[in-house]
């Protein structure tokens, strides 16, 4: 029998924070729904946390979200009463909406510092904490100037729009030895950032680069001759001095 693929209602909405779906699947490590709002750990960004609420009053806090190999499916990480039989039943899938709206920001954040440096990009890391990006790039970098250029960006208010591209358009990726884009029959999912960024991209984003707030380039090391490591921080998420 094949395996009908989770719908990733995040990929189009990712500003929805619960829905109504099945179970249509489950296992020791968790339960795969019909569809969901919970995003992946894919991409350096962390998968989404949260709780899945049954019309029995049952809720049970998902841990963390991951592909299943083969991505056709997302495992929501439970852990159920001993013996409890959840396939088959009606569920409200529930983000942690305050976590994923700050990886959003953050998400949306690294790329704007990707497109402030002219460099290809060898690691990238999410969190709500922070952020980083390394890069292939020997030049020095001004902390305090880089932090004044990346919140020019964020004070521009560009508009944040999700576009599906075709192969002959496919921009620039900045990445790597990169996982494949994703794609759908309709082309490639790509961002972009107004008339400052544009690339493939599944993750999570918000609407406008003004909602990614004032932010801060906390550290830039210097992990090779060829290595830069670029962290930064959203300010308010900035650590008590």
């Amino acid at each position: 029998m094949s395996i009908i693929p989770t719908i990733k209602r995040f990929e189009a909405e990712s500003y929805l924070s619960e829905i109504e779906t099945v179970v249509v699947d489950q296992s020791d490590g968790g339960v795969c729904l019909e569809q969901t709002v919970f995003y992946a750990e894919s991409g350096g960004q962390p998968g989404d946390s949260g709780s899945l609420l049954f019309e029995d009053g049952l809720c049970l806090p998902v841990a963390d979200t991951r592909y299943i190999p083969g991505r056709l499916r997302i495992l929501h990480v439970v852990t159920p009463p001993p013996g409890m039989v959840l396939t088959g039943r009606r569920v409200v899938a529930r983000i942690d909406w305050p976590r994923r709206y700050r990886l959003m920001r953050m998400h949306t954040c690294l790329h704007l510092l990707c497109s402030a440096i002219d460099a290809p990009v060898t690691g990238c890391a999410i969190f709500p904490e922070y952020g980083r990006l390394d890069f292939d790039l020997e030049d020095t970098i001004d902390r305090a100037e880089l932090t004044g250029r990346l919140n020019q960006l964020v004070a521009r208010d560009e508009p944040i729009v999700i576009e599906c591209a075709q192969d002959a358009a496919v921009p620039l990726v900045r990445t790597v030895d990169a996982a494949p884009p994703p794609a759908s029959a309709e082309g490639l999912r790509v961002v972009r950032i107004g008339a400052i960024d544009r690339q493939p991209c599944g993750g999570t984003h918000v609407r406008s680069t003004a909602e990614v707030g004032p932010i801060t380039v906390t550290n830039v090391q210097k992990k090779g001759r060829r290595h830069r490591r670029i962290k930064l921080v959203l300010d308010d998420a900035m650590p008590p001095a």
